[in-house]
């Protein structure tokens, strides 16, 4: 199970880096700067939460992490073509959407197990989750999380707030976490597919 879960992480770093590259700012840009593009998407999020909880970041300790980011965006510039006119641009969106909810709730059920409060293990969960692709946004020149109306985070706390609600009622973490990720990749589908946004009442006039 635990090579399983691994596997999968390499897969969703795979669709996170390739989302940067895939950004459409990044016609005519240099090759350094779409892999770094590529590679801050895929990693940023989880060296945030690394630097904030004072641990050693999680592709220094694990190198592979860095290899497979910086690979899969430089193979995704020479490939770009092929894949906007393939399926595979779907399965990147797919993926990365699979990819949020993992590093999800993985990350607030690891520092929820080690004795961080509720709320610090679904920030950092969220924080892994999204803030590739807030930096990738913010590097890209495109609207955020922070100045626009769609729910892109509010998903992954959700998830990630009901995870600590089952465990605190005796759910198993082994049905909780599949149960949560599932919820939250429906969700974010669902919030895409029907372009859903903040109620008016919801927004700062």
């Amino acid at each position: 199970m635990d090579l399983f879960v691994y596997l999968l992480e390499m897969l969703c770093i795979v669709a996170f880096a390739l989302s940067g590259v895939l950004a459409e700012s990044n016609k005519g840009k240099d090759i350094v700067s779409v892999i770094l593009l590529g590679w801050v998407t895929a990693l940023g999020g989880g060296t945030l939460r690394d630097i904030i909880i004072d641990e050693q970041v999680f592709w220094i300790r694990d190198q592979t992490y860095f290899w497979v980011a910086l690979f899969s965006a430089c193979a995704g510039f020479f490939l770009i073509k092929e894949i906007r006119k393939s399926l595979v641009e779907r399965m990147v969106i797919l993926f990365d959407t699979i990819g949020v909810s993992l590093f999800a709730i993985l990350v607030t059920a690891n520092l929820y197990s080690l004795g961080f409060a509720a709320y610090v293990a679904i920030f950092m969960g969220m924080i892994t989750a999204v803030f590739g692709g807030v930096i990738r946004d913010i590097i890209a020149n495109r609207p955020t999380m922070f100045n626009n109306t769609e729910l892109y985070a509010t998903p992954v706390i959700l998830g990630s707030c009901l995870y600590i609600l089952l465990i605190n009622i005796g759910v198993f973490s082994g049905i909780a976490s599949p149960f949560c990720m599932l919820l939250i990749v429906v969700m974010r589908l669902f919030v895409v597919i029907k372009n859903i946004r903040f109620p008016a009442f919801l927004i700062l006039k």
